[in-house]
């Protein structure tokens, strides 16, 4: 086979961009090359030229959907913030993150429905870094009594699942909207930040501090 042309600048965003598309909505094992040079209006040699397999560009696609979040996540708990602010700014970051990614929530599900069987040892590492990140501010706050000891596992899915779950729906509760069933109102990063927040620290207070919190409000009804 007779080597492509260089590609303009622009074709490996092409392919990585037609690629993702196609794997968010098709799954890794229904995807085909010929579907992705469709897409990005390519030949399949300029695929091969990239890549040298489809294993090869979905790894590629993997990275670079996974990488900035984690990245993201861990830079917002740097410095020396007390755990409930660095907290807030994971949480900020989680949201942004997903919010601003076309294929992350796709693809995410799609492993997560293959039991990720199609993540290698350094993609998988990426995704257990967010649950690093979170998890070690939980328990750093944990032993500075400013959180509660939780199952750290359980409170990630709680901060995180809202989030997945929520934003993947969205064609649905528009459906339902456009059915004229019920008015299911959307919510913007910000709103969701919020609420993501206040649902982690109330699960995260201390007994004590939940306690305090009814008694004074108690106080305040007489």
């Amino acid at each position: 086979m007779a080597r492509p042309k260089l590609a303009n600048p622009d074709t490996r965003r092409r392919i990585l961009a037609a690629a993702a598309d196609e794997f968010g909505t098709y799954g890794f094992d229904a995807t085909t090359i010929d579907r992705i040079a469709r897409r990005a209006r390519v030949n399949k040699a300029m695929i091969y030229y990239h890549f040298p397999n489809k294993r090869a560009l979905y790894t590629a696609i993997i990275r670079d959907v996974f990488a900035p979040i984690t990245e993201r996540t861990r830079a917002a708990v740097a410095g020396d913030a007390p755990p409930d602010r660095k907290l807030d700014c994971v949480i900020e970051a989680i949201v942004g993150s997903i919010d601003e990614s076309h294929h992350f929530l796709p693809i995410f599900l799609r492993e997560i429905a293959d039991g990720g069987a199609h993540l290698g040892p350094e993609e998988l590492a990426l995704i257990a870094g967010i649950f690093a990140t979170v998890s070690a501010v939980i328990a750093e706050g944990g032993r500075q009594k400013i959180f509660q000891q939780v199952h750290p596992a359980l409170a990630h899915f709680t901060i995180i699942a809202p989030l997945v779950m929520f934003r993947a729906a969205a064609p649905v509760r528009a459906r339902i909207r456009s059915a004229g069933r019920v008015d299911i109102p959307e919510a913007d990063s910000a709103t969701l930040v919020r609420h993501l927040q206040m649902v982690a620290k109330r699960m995260l207070a201390l007994p004590t501090v939940v306690a305090e919190g009814k008694e004074k409000k108690s106080r305040e009804h007489i």
